[in-house]
């Protein structure tokens, strides 16, 4: 009972204080586009084979992004979370090509973190199915 009062005012008592933090300022980060080419939205894979997979990185009114920038390959299986199975960084025109093994049928997309000046994105999905 006694924690249960406490756990109360400590509540009450912080709705009537002021904010003592402040928010820190919005970082605007350029949109990012990222596109997945890996030969149509549902590919066939035979097992042990590699899938060619070419991906591209863009900002609106950049003609190049900055180099170095990582992009993931993610997979998934069902109704799993997203796997990275791959990392590529972008090349000077912000593309990249990769050759990946999927052992199962699965989703796969391309995800770019972001940074402070450009934002996250994903890709279209493309769904790979393994014979």
């Amino acid at each position: 009972m006694t924690k249960t009062l406490l756990a109360f005012f400590t509540a009450f008592g912080l709705l009537l204080s002021p904010a003592v933090a402040t928010a820190a300022p919005a970082v605007h980060a350029k949109p990012t586009t990222l596109e997945l080419d890996a030969g149509g939205a549902k590919v066939k894979l035979k097992k042990g084979n590699q899938l060619q997979i070419k991906g591209k990185l863009g900002a609106r009114g950049d003609r190049e992004l900055t180099l170095g920038l990582d992009v993931f390959a993610q997979v998934r299986v069902g109704a799993s979370v997203w796997t990275n199975i791959y990392t590529a960084n972008c090349q000077p025109n912000a593309t990249f090509n990769a050759r990946l093994t999927l052992d199962a049928s699965a989703d796969l997309r391309l995800f770019f973190a972001g940074t402070n000046v450009y934002a996250s994105a994903t890709s279209n999905i493309v769904g790979v199915v393994v014979v």
